[in-house]
């Protein structure tokens, strides 16, 4: 029993605390210790030519299918750097300079897209946690104000309380570890795209 109510004051401890769970900024949706970068630029990694914003790697049917290919979630760093050094492979100088400016745009947009959808989840599931403690809080209460040596139907109630707040405080330890490994992933995306970046400036040619 010891052990459950130090698991319950675990529980309590975050509810409304944001912070101690690694919240930065002024998001109280963001749960990760993980600092937020809502939107990926190429900016820091990427000193080639400019990039083109206006979607145009959507016309080029090699460049599209490039992208696809590398950019979903499961494509580990070294299978799509390998892909992009077989695309770069057989272009001349100028295919170069013209195609790997947009298949970047592209790969960037795409993971851009794939990391939004996961920092939504991320927020979502912090609201449920945020939620779940709550629960977790309203039944530690009720608890609390129940006779321990009650009888009959009183300690029937109780016995049930206790059941409902183990399994409530077990959910949210559980939802926890989901938590960490969720936070993982933009963070893996952003790595992910940095090595994509660099082989794509490696297989720019030199300025003429």
């Amino acid at each position: 029993m010891r052990q459950s109510l130090l698991t319950v004051g675990l529980v309590l401890g975050l509810l409304g605390a944001p912070a101690a769970r690694g919240a930065t900024g002024n998001d109280p949706d963001w749960p990760c210790v993980q600092r937020l970068v809502p939107v990926l630029s190429a900016g820091s990694i990427w000193s080639g030519p400019a990039l083109p914003a206006d979607g145009s790697w959507r016309q080029e049917p090699k460049v599209a299918a490039l992208v696809s290919a590398i950019a979903p979630r499961a494509v580990p760093d070294a299978e799509g750097v390998r892909a992009i050094e077989g695309f770069a492979a057989p272009l001349d100088a100028e295919a170069r300079r013209r195609l790997l400016p947009m298949a970047v745009s592209g790969t960037l947009a795409e993971t851009n897209r794939t990391r939004s959808g996961l920092i939504e989840s991320i927020r979502g599931f912090a609201r449920r946690q945020r939620g779940l403690a709550e629960t977790v809080r309203q039944l530690s209460e009720q608890l609390d104000a129940m006779d321990p040596e009650a009888k009959g139907e009183a300690a029937a109630r109780r016995e049930e309380l206790q059941q409902r707040l183990f399994f409530a405080t077990k959910t949210f330890q559980d939802a926890e570890r989901t938590m960490r490994y969720m936070c993982e992933a933009p963070v893996r995306l952003e790595a992910r795209f940095g090595a994509y970046a660099r082989a794509f400036q490696a297989a720019l040619p030199e300025a003429p």
